[in-house]
């Protein structure tokens, strides 16, 4: 049986990478590479890790050497966790391989025969299943899988070489400023709609948040159109998988509510009845949303 391959720019990203293949019913292999520090990734439940090495730190500067490991070991799948690195990494390999791929996949079967995934389109309208006969590479979005808790686990490290592409360099590290934690690990999110109209009123789902103990989201008008967010919660955007999700004068349309998905718990408050997120909610709330927000922290006793 041929082996699966994951791969992921941090220990994190490339758990759920592993936590995809489990659910597809394969126990992978994580592959690492020069930058990365194969020995942080060995709590992971795999079947073993092989480290690329080599002095470059970017992992995409070793395609060529990941494809040839993979062609080399017959692998089935590459499957990998969808950030900017992990993106630019899997196109550069299915290019390499001559490979077919599907990106954001957000349900994947392997088969002795080939891979089966399905991924969202035409704004999370529909589901389309695509079918690769043979090898594939396969990336999933970043929180669109939970990982297993962390088993007693100490997974092998095998060292191969490397020879990274010398015409890609590192030139410089900045600290990407962002005004929001990272939502893909919240429990508790509060997620700020186009209801607002100033960025003063936000003021609001800031309270409520601290109330709640959570952090605060938005959908995508207020990142892309307003520019008050650097990142917003939707099918383009982060899928977040919190324990209690509240929409706060979100219209929930299909592109965000395809992002809330993961949520155990959604209430929405909005003063349309009809709003498509009422559909989509386990409590909704009809009311204005400043005078539901004010009682919401009343009632919390913050």
């Amino acid at each position: 049986m041929a082996g699966v391959f994951v791969f992921g720019s941090t220990p994190e990203l490339a758990a759920e990478a592993l936590a995809c293949a489990s659910e597809a019913g394969r126990r992978a292999t994580v592959v690492t590479t020069g930058g990365q520090d194969a020995q942080e990734y060995r709590s992971l439940d795999c079947e073993g890790i092989v480290h690329v090495q080599g002095g470059n730190p970017l992992p995409e500067a070793y395609a060529a050497d990941v494809a040839a490991l993979l062609e080399d070991r017959g692998a089935q799948a590459f499957v990998v966790c969808g950030d900017p690195t992990g993106r630019d990494l899997a196109a550069r390999v299915a290019g390499l391989l001559d490979a077919p791929m599907v990106s954001e996949a957000s349900v994947l079967r392997i088969e002795d025969g080939g891979i089966v995934a399905h991924r969202l389109a035409f704004g999370g309208a529909v589901v389309r299943r695509e079918r690769i006969a043979g090898f594939g590479v396969v990336s999933v979005a970043p929180g669109a899988w939970t990982p297993s808790a962390p088993p007693d686990a100490d997974a092998p490290v095998e060292m191969a070489d490397g020879n990274p592409d010398a015409r890609m360099q590192l030139m410089e590290v900045r600290p990407l400023e962002k005004g929001t934690v990272d939502l893909t690990k919240a429990e508790r999110i509060v997620c700020a709609g186009m209801a607002f109209s100033t960025k003063e009123e936000l003021e609001a789902a800031y309270r409520v948040a601290r109330a709640l103990d959570a952090e605060l989201g938005c959908s995508r008008g207020l990142a892309e159109d307003h520019h008050w967010f650097s990142e917003y919660i939707g099918l383009s955007g982060v899928q977040v998988a919190p324990k209690l999700y509240l929409g706060l004068g979100i219209s929930g349309q299909v592109q965000h509510t395809v992002g809330i998905r993961g949520a155990q718990v959604v209430v929405a408050v909005n003063k349309d009845a009809a709003a498509p997120i009422m559909n989509a909610c386990d409590y909704g709330v009809v009311g204005d949303l400043f005078a539901v927000s004010d009682a919401l922290v009343e009632a919390l006793g913050r």
